[in-house]
């Protein structure tokens, strides 16, 4: 086969296929739903829905004497979210409609996860919802009813989403990791909410973990990267960096990205094994700095390769190249920029589908951003502040603001 190749032509080949290697896959939510607070365990916070710009508000509802700080999560045409007042609602994705609510006595700051079930077959489970509330109780609600499955109680707080991540062996049930402010990350059965281990770090959880590379990543309170190997729960290795997060690391690769409340962005290689010394590939604090990042990053494609897009609260968009941390584009807001933007595909007319990021500030505007140069592409002002993130599902795109309205939009038909 060399011989009848030529050594010139094997050697263009291994240098596309190396080229090829280099563009790993971007993870992202399946069209249909988006199931835990960045879409898939990864945490790139992308979607696989297509949209046509601009949006049309397809409804909104306005809750009373409450707010909303979490980001909704959608599965089975229905969206999940809980308020700060305690009340857990489910409602429909096509008109608001309330499905059920379950009323608890501590409010909900963070996105709850989607665990689908089987109960369509011999003795299957049914479909559950995973939210953990201010009071640190992590509760599983039947998708379909709102009647509580199990409860695990945690010493402190939950203010990061649950991630949903198979068993190990490929038998199991699947599992539930989340973290808490008592300094911990708990994996729990999905079937009966037992405790199978925990971790503990030396401050605060508040991020969702991400797994990548069979690790699982969650960027501390401590001023720490920590991995955790995904099989065994055994410590795996850890990262120092500038400052407190509770960012949600974005996976591309075997690299995950993410910003410190000490406004430095970073790029950190987990693999072989996560270490101080030789894992941070770069780090970027941009000029005008020292704005913290509350927001999660986001990963889409470029013309010259991947982009890390965030929010910052120096009231703007900010996209890094993957390979360098050259800050390719800054896109203004009205606001700070603490919820975390989502990356979801274009359709035009005569054009291969493009990619947009959707973004919201803390003074109410909506924003669809070309991922490539940040032009925009179609804007909204809800009139109010969003803490939350927004979701996207079935071509809708869903978020909850702090004056406790929650908004839907759609295709443009």
């Amino acid at each position: 086969m060399i011989a009848a190749m030529g050594w010139g032509m094997l050697a263009v080949v291994l240098i596309a296929s190396a080229a090829v290697a280099e563009e790993p896959r971007i993870a992202e939510a399946a069209t249909e739903a988006w199931p835990m607070a960045r879409g898939c365990v990864e945490g790139t916070g992308r979607s696989g829905s297509i949209l046509g710009f601009p949006l049309r508000e397809s409804w909104q509802r306005r809750f009373d004497k409450t707010s909303f700080e979490a980001t909704p999560i959608i599965a089975d045409g229905t969206i999940y979210i809980g308020d700060l007042d305690g009340t857990f609602h489910a409602l429909s994705l096509a008109t608001g409609e309330t499905r059920w609510k379950f009323k608890g006595e501590a409010g909900f700051s963070a996105a709850a996860a989607f665990v689908a079930g089987a109960a369509d077959s011999a003795g299957g489970s049914p479909s559950l919802v995973v939210a953990g509330d201010s009071f640190g109780v992590v509760r599983a609600l039947d998708a379909k009813t709102g009647e509580v499955a199990w409860e695990h109680e945690r010493d402190g707080e939950i203010s990061g989403g649950p991630s949903v991540v198979v068993d190990p062996s490929g038998r199991g049930p699947a599992r539930i990791l989340v973290g808490s402010q008592d300094a911990s990350l708990v994996c729990l059965s999905a079937e009966s909410g037992k405790e199978l281990w925990s971790h503990s770090i030396a401050d605060q959880i508040r991020c969702m973990p991400t797994v990548v590379a069979g690790f699982i990543l969650i960027a501390g309170c401590d001023g720490r990267l920590h991995a955790i190997d995904a099989a065994t729960g055994k410590p795996a290795g850890e990262v120092a960096i500038d400052g407190p997060t509770g960012t949600t690391p974005a996976g591309l690769g075997t690299s995950v990205f993410f910003g410190s409340e000490g406004g430095t962005f970073y790029r950190i290689d987990v693999a072989p094994r996560p270490d101080t010394n030789h894992s941070i590939r770069w780090q970027k604090k941009p000029a005008g700095g020292g704005q913290a990042y509350r927001s999660s990053a986001t990963i889409a494609e470029g013309t010259a390769g991947p982009l890390a897009i965030v929010g910052t609260r120096g009231r703007a968009v900010e996209a890094f190249s993957v390979a360098d941390g050259n800050r390719l584009w800054r896109a203004p807001m009205r606001g700070k920029v603490d919820a975390s933007p989502v990356v979801v595909r274009v359709r035009e007319t005569g054009r291969n589908p493009d990619s947009a990021v959707i973004a919201a500030d803390t003074a109410g505007r909506i924003a669809a951003l070309r991922t490539g140069d940040g032009t925009v592409l179609w804007e909204f002002d809800a009139g109010q502040g969003f803490t939350g993130s927004p979701a996207v599902a079935a071509g809708r795109v869903v978020l909850a603001g702090e004056d406790g309205t929650i908004w839907c939009f759609g295709r443009t038909e």
